[in-house]
C-alpha cells in the first residue's frame, strides 16, 4: 500500500511521494508488456515501484533522463505514457539495454510514442558507456573543439539515472552512476531483496547462490553507509519493493 507522511522528516520524501494528481491504474501498454514479459519468462519491478518512478519524474521534471537496464520497455512504456503531455517530458531520455534483441524492442516502443526526436536506444554495457562518457569528460577538458565533434552515448549529466540491473551488478552499476549525475540530479533504484541466509538448509547450487546474494546485499549496505556522508539516501517501502532515491547533499 503506497503511503506518505503529512511533514516529509527526510529531505528526499517530499520528492519521493506519490503524485496525488495522475492516475493510479497501469498504461494499457504497460500492461502488455507486461504480459508479455510472463510470456517470455522474465521479471520486471514491482508495479508499485514503476508507478511511484513515474510519480518523481513528473515532480522532479529532469531535463536528462537515463534508464539503465530498461529491458523490454515495461517501466520505459510508463515513463512514455507520462511524456505525452509535453510540461513533464525530458529534452533527452536514453534507455540502455545491453541485449540487442531487447534493444529492437525498445526501438519499436519508442517508434510507438513517436518519441525519436528525443529519445534514443543504447545497446551497451552500462560499465563501457560510463568509461566512454568519462573518456569525453577527459577530452573535452583538454580539447573541447574536438571533443564536441562527436558527443557522448548517452545525455549528461543526468538529472534523472534509473538503475534496474538485478541484484549481481546493482551495487556496481549504481557506484558507476553517481558521478555522472547533476547538481540535483537524483538516481533511482529497488533495493535488492534481504537474502534469507539459511545457508544450512541448503546444499550445491543454492547454497552457492544464496552465499551470492548474501555478499551482494552486504556490499550493498556497505554503498549506502559511504553514500550517506556526501548524499541523502532516502527509502520508499511498497507492496512488492522499496524505492531507494539517492540525491547529492546540498
Amino acid at each position: 500500500m503506497e503511503s506518505e507522511s503529512e511533514e516529509p522528516e527526510h529531505p528526499l520524501d517530499g520528492l519521493l511521494s506519490k503524485h496525488d494528481e495522475l492516475v493510479r491504474k497501469e498504461p494499457q501498454i504497460a500492461a502488455n508488456i507486461g504480459e508479455q514479459l510472463k510470456h517470455m519468462d522474465l521479471e520486471s519491478l514491482p508495479l508499485t515501484v514503476r508507478r511511484r518512478i513515474r510519480d518523481v519524474a513528473a515532480r522532479h521534471k529532469p531535463a536528462n533522463v537515463v534508464e539503465v537496464g530498461a529491458g523490454i520497455g515495461h517501466l520505459s512504456a510508463w515513463l512514455f505514457d507520462l511524456w505525452q503531455d509535453e510540461e513533464f517530458r525530458p529534452d533527452r531520455y536514453a534507455m540502455v539495454e545491453a541485449g540487442g534483441k531487447f534493444g529492437i524492442i525498445l526501438t519499436r516502443l519508442m517508434r510507438r510514442y513517436e518519441a525519436s526526436k528525443w529519445a534514443d536506444v543504447v545497446v551497451a554495457e552500462w560499465l563501457d558507456i560510463v568509461a566512454n562518457v568519462n573518456a569525453w569528460n577527459a577530452a573535452f577538458a583538454t580539447t573541447p573543439d574536438i571533443a564536441a565533434l562527436e558527443a557522448p552515448p548517452i545525455p549528461h549529466p543526468i538529472d534523472l539515472c534509473i538503475v534496474d540491473v538485478g541484484w549481481k551488478r546493482q551495487v556496481e552499476c549504481v557506484m558507476a552512476a553517481i558521478p555522472l549525475l547533476s547538481n540535483n540530479g537524483l538516481l533511482l533504484t529497488n533495493e535488492p531483496d534481504v537474502p534469507t541466509g539459511d545457508l544450512a538448509s541448503l546444499e550445491g547450487d543454492e547454497a552457492s547462490s544464496e552465499e551470492a546474494k548474501v555478499a551482494a546485499f552486504n556490499e550493498w549496505i556497505t554503498l549506502v553507509k559511504m553514500l550517506n556522508d556526501t548524499h541523502n539516501v532516502g527509502f520508499v517501502p511498497m507492496f512488492g519493493g522499496t524505492l531507494v532515491g539517492i540525491q547529492r547533499k546540498g
